[in-house]
């Protein structure tokens, strides 16, 4: 990925040099007092004029495509092997660092210190992405705003993220994510944000924590960057969160939908899958508002956006103006109507992004209030990295599928099976229930199965790779 646009907020190459440690090397390193460009770390899509930064992953060395990057007119390379040949680059400058991740982090806490204003950190279980995105929208009422792009929230992503900024930007929003201790605390120190989201604690990652008790500790790391002043962002009716807040010093806003909270969302009713409908109280103003989708999980990001509205000081009028442009971001709960050349169109419901748990059962809540459909079809791949309560918490998904009036479950991966024991055990006819190894053969047999008029559910673990199914029903019944 690449940043667009010119030169980095008001940095030299000499001041990059100092930031990242660097040896400048060959006879480009002259050009100390040009201004530093813009970044990328694929030499796929770098530009001319551009710097390379030749950081490795699992699979690959960037030390490896920066004879490429020079090629396609990289005017700065940042890198660590001697083995690089600058001697045929004479007019590039080369920055030698001990670690060109390293000098990646270093050189957003530099870009993100100079530009200087406002940064909330965003993280959580679940629902990070739909948040940020809807505090983006109602944010960009009144200021101008950049955000993370796509879900770019790691030690790579979130240094990529804050090479975006540009001094017309007036509010950053930077997704923070993790699956081990230790990872907020190092994204934190990168981003030095002035205030922090939380949206909840869920069995998210467990294959790699203890238990809730350790993700909350590792969440809570986000608050240990905040300044004195900083604020805290928090579900009120997540008792982790609640928990965490209580030990924090600085000013706390909640939002919920069950709890007290300063921003809370109730009577809410949806209008089939068209519209949903709700009533917000923001600190004792009360209005109502409604968004083109549906879902109960959906209430959470939107009170989670206008509590950072409010406290950005947008207007009632200016909130209510925002909510109808919120968007849902891509397969996550995205609703498609598919063929009805012969017929009604078959309903999709496209969440095929990520599963866990909590999140999942909010869906189902939401699809048991559905109505309307010849029949509700469910495809429910598994919910990866719950290490060994994987099998329980599989089993109590299939329970809650028996409660939310389904015609038939479409299960996958391994350990999909213990979903359909679980709505077995609950009274779901065992005959309406069908487990494939991946996603790939349920594809095969929902092209198949699907008719006028169905409802069907797409949900399942990233790695699950569900979205094969959303595509294949797509592709072959007709958009």
């Amino acid at each position: 990925m690449s940043r667009s646009g010119g030169p980095l907020i008001e940095l030299s190459v000499a001041e990059v040099v100092d930031a990242i440690n660097a040896c400048p090397k060959g006879k480009g390193a002259s050009h100390v007092r040009s201004p530093f460009p813009s970044v990328s770390i694929d030499s796929r899509t770098v530009r001319a004029g551009e710097c390379f930064v030749a950081v490795s992953g699992e699979r690959f060395d960037g030390h490896d495509f920066v004879e490429e990057a020079l090629k396609k007119g990289a005017s700065t390379i940042i890198y660590s092997e001697n083995s690089v040949d600058f001697s045929h680059w004479q007019d590039r400058i080369f920055l030698q660092v001990e670690d060109p991740e390293v000098a990646l982090q270093a050189l957003a806490r530099q870009v993100r210190k100079r530009w200087g204003k406002p940064l909330l950190a965003i993280s959580g279980s679940i629902g990070k992405t739909t948040t940020r995105e809807f505090i983006a929208t109602l944010l960009s009422q009144k200021f101008k705003v950049v955000q993370s792009p796509g879900n770019l929230n790691n030690h790579i992503g979130v240094p990529l993220s804050l090479l975006q900024l540009m001094e017309e930007h007036q509010v950053a929003l930077v997704e923070l994510g993790m699956n081990h201790p230790g990872e907020i605390r190092a994204l934190t120190k990168i981003c030095n944000p002035d205030s922090a989201l939380l949206t909840n604690v869920a069995a998210v990652h467990l294959e790699f924590f203890s238990d809730l008790e350790a993700i909350a500790s590792a969440k809570g790391e986000i608050l240990e960057g905040l300044p004195q002043e900083g604020k805290f962002f928090f579900n009120a009716d997540d008792s982790w969160l609640s928990g965490l807040a209580s030990h924090f010093s600085g000013q706390k806003i909640s939002f919920g939908l069950e709890n007290e909270a300063d921003i809370r969302i109730s009577d809410y009713r949806l209008e089939g899958l068209r519209e949903m409908n709700f009533a917000i109280d923001a600190g004792g103003e009360c209005f109502t508002a409604a968004v083109p989708f549906v879902g109960k999980h959906f209430l959470y990001n939107i009170a989670a956006a206008v509590a950072v509205a409010v406290s950005f000081g947008l207007t009632r009028e200016e909130i209510c103006e925002g909510i109808p442009k919120l968007e849902v971001p891509s397969m996550r709960g995205q609703v498609h109507q598919v063929g009805g050349e012969e017929g009604d169109p078959i309903t999709l419901w496209d969440d095929s992004y990520n599963s866990n748990p909590q999140g999942l059962q909010m869906v189902l809540e939401t699809v048991g209030q559905l109505s309307g459909f010849s029949r509700k079809i469910l495809a429910l791949g598994q919910m990866l990295e719950l290490g060994s309560s994987s099998p329980e918490l599989h089993r109590q998904a299939g329970q809650q599928v028996a409660q939310c009036k389904a015609d038939l479950l479409v299960t996958v991966g391994k350990d999909g099976l213990y979903i359909g024991q679980g709505a077995k055990e609950k009274g779901f006819p065992p005959e309406k229930i069908s487990h494939f190894e991946d996603a790939q053969e349920a594809a095969e047999f929902l092209v198949k199965e699907l008719g006028p008029g169905e409802f069907l559910l797409v949900k399942g673990s990233r790695g699950t790779r569900m979205d094969r199914i959303v595509r294949e029903i797509e592709g072959r019944r007709g958009r």
